[in-house]
């Protein structure tokens, strides 16, 4: 066996346990009739996250990125972070508006998909370590889901939500935000020494103490949170910058073309 290819195996797997994932979290929150299946489906998007996280890492790590690899990532994202969080929506609190609420949870995943297909068009321009995600990143969309699911159902009990308006808004908005232009930082560029070390230590130590004292999803929910607001902050900088006649945002695009390819794989 020439170890030189199999070790081309090993990202990879981690790109198709992602699906996995992703496929058993479609049919358990499809299925779902208590809490603990729909919990599950709620936690197999999170390992989704963590696996999209690795093969990348893996690959670098091993020196095995490829084309092949970069375009079967986007595949499986666009399942595990597309169409099983668009179900998990529609099951946990869009089934009750019928066709309205299936046409939501597609508004949801066709986000995710058209952030893809943009983001594979765009790092073909680009190489190196991004400052900027453009748009919110599918797998923090899909996190964001999955963290408000895991909250409520560890809170009420129950595996549905009656507040369909309020999910359909959260389906909208991620969606939106996705395919949106704004910027998110990546903090790969930010070397977690001296003060970035003990600003990251007391957040680990926060979001613990919220997962302790409340529940896990909760935390998750305020975690991801943050980034979003933190993110809609920016915009909106920018955009009053841009009105007002400052600064433009091309130097900000082109730190996002620059090294766009690192960023996601």
């Amino acid at each position: 066996m020439d170890l030189s290819r199999a070790k081309y195996i090993l990202p990879n797997m981690f790109t198709l346990s992602s699906i996995v994932a992703g496929m058993y979290s479609i049919q358990l929150s499809t299925t779902a009739t208590g809490v603990e299946e729909m919990t599950l489906a709620a936690w197999l998007v999170m390992v989704s996250m963590v696996c999209d996280t690795c093969d990348g890492r893996v690959a670098r790590l091993t020196r095995t990125e490829s084309e092949f690899g970069v375009q079967l990532d986007s595949l499986a994202d666009a399942i595990s972070f597309g169409v099983a969080p668009g179900f998990l929506l529609y099951n946990w609190g869009l089934s009750e508006l019928g066709l309205a609420g299936l046409l939501l949870a597609s508004a949801y995943t066709a986000g995710t998909v058209l952030r893809l297909a943009r983001f594979n068009v765009m790092a073909h321009q680009s190489e190196g370590p991004a400052r900027y995600f453009l748009g919110l990143p599918s797998p923090l969309a899909a996190g964001m889901v999955a963290s408000l699911v895991l909250a409520h159902v560890s809170f009420s009990g129950q595996i549905a939500t009656g507040a369909s308006e309020s999910v359909a808004a959260v389906a909208l908005l991620l969606g939106g935000l996705m395919v949106s232009n704004v910027r998110y930082r990546t903090f790969k560029d930010v070397k977690f020494r001296g003060p970035a070390a003990l600003v990251l230590v007391l957040l680990l130590a926060a979001v613990t103490a919220l997962a302790v004292v409340y529940k896990a999803g909760v935390a998750l929910v305020v975690v991801t949170a943050v980034y979003i607001v933190v993110g809609l902050c920016g915009g909106l900088l920018n955009l009053g910058r841009n009105v007002l006649g400052g600064a433009s945002d091309d130097d900000g695009a082109d730190g996002v073309l620059q090294d766009l390819r690192d960023s996601e794989r």
